[in-house]
């Protein structure tokens, strides 16, 4: 329908009072501030109160203003009253108006500290940032890639084994920590599955310098003297005769050398010594010591260590000693 001359200059002087306001509502800076943080997100008074650097009362009155303009709707949430842009306004005369402005605008270095100042309130509103809710639990958390196994090899790194013996090594499932460290490693077992498949780990593995023999950890086929280190990696409860493998230890090693046991301590679980075939349930710290020491080694630590992760959560026992000689090849 045309309009009538009159009619036109009424429509024509509405959209030019309508433009005119608008134009009015954009040209404050705190209000195109607020604009540019809603685009985003939808936000309370308080938060955006932080992101200004603005008190709430001069934040409230201008979203006060925006809302009359028709530019943010806001919802309640319980106690809390959150602002978003009205999606009206993104489309026709409105929207033409404020995104040319905030366009032009989004690059000023004051939009982006108002959006990273938002980032950090918003964090809050999480419960606050991953460090603040993990302090004094990191060792309940699990953090990406921190685990036992990126912890033994960059430990194993700082290691200098020298020439090594693993006692009751199975088939070298721990060749890939040990070898690196090491200049010489002779892994003894007397079970031929074993040794079999621990050549085949050392050849996949390109470790040279390593090989496995078949042997009884009470006398392995290695000279006196011979190892600057001797290891017991869980095999210890294997052993016929623990006593006579940790004198065995003592027997090939170095004057300095050093003598490192990871074991089960005590225990009771009688499931555990069928499953796994031990023959021994665990040992107590004491006798242990008694061991090491009646084999001529001086006892640097013998304590438990921990527990095992899983049920039923059997006692671990750890224990160094060296040599009392002065010396290793290390």
């Amino acid at each position: 329908m045309k309009l009538l001359p009159a009619e036109a200059t009424r429509a024509a002087m509405k959209d030019l009072a309508s433009i005119t306001e608008r134009l009015k509502v954009l040209a404050d800076g705190t209000r195109l501030r607020i604009l540019h943080l809603l685009r985003a997100e939808e936000l309370t008074v308080g938060e955006l109160a932080t992101a200004l650097g603005h008190g709430q009362s001069t934040v409230s009155s201008q979203l006060a203003r925006l809302r009359e303009a028709g530019l943010v709707h806001d919802r309640r949430d319980g106690t809390r009253s959150y602002y978003r842009l009205n999606p009206l306004s993104l489309d026709g005369t409105d929207h033409v108006f404020w995104k040319l402005v905030l366009d032009r605008l989004v690059e000023d270095p004051m939009f982006a500290a108002d959006r990273k100042r938002l980032d950090q309130t918003l964090l809050a509103r999480s419960g606050g940032t991953w460090v603040d809710r993990a302090a004094g639990s990191l060792d309940r958390r699990y953090i990406p890639g921190r685990n036992f196994e990126s912890l033994a090899v960059g430990l194993a790194a700082l290691l200098e084994l020298g020439d090594c013996v693993d006692m009751g090594s199975g088939d070298g499932a721990l060749l890939d920590l040990i070898a690196p460290a090491a200049r010489a490693l002779h892994c003894i077992d007397d079970h031929v599955g074993m040794i079999e498949a621990g050549a085949r780990r050392i050849r996949a593995g390109g470790f040279a310098h390593a090989r496995f023999l078949k042997g009884d950890m009470h006398e392995p086929p290695l000279e006196a003297e011979s190892a600057d280190t001797v290891l017991f990696l869980q095999s210890l409860q294997y052993a016929a005769d623990p006593e006579r493998a940790i004198a065995a230890a003592g027997r090939v090693l170095r004057p300095g050398g050093r003598c490192l046991v990871l074991t089960l301590g005590e225990h009771r679980d009688e499931r555990t010594l069928l499953e796994y075939g031990h023959l021994h349930p665990g040992f107590t710290a004491k006798r242990l010591r008694g061991w090491l020491a009646a084999a001529g080694l001086v006892v640097d630590r013998c304590e438990l260590s921990g527990h095992d992760h899983r049920q039923p959560q059997l006692p671990i026992l750890l224990a160094h000693a060296h040599h009392p000689g002065q010396g290793g090849s290390t």
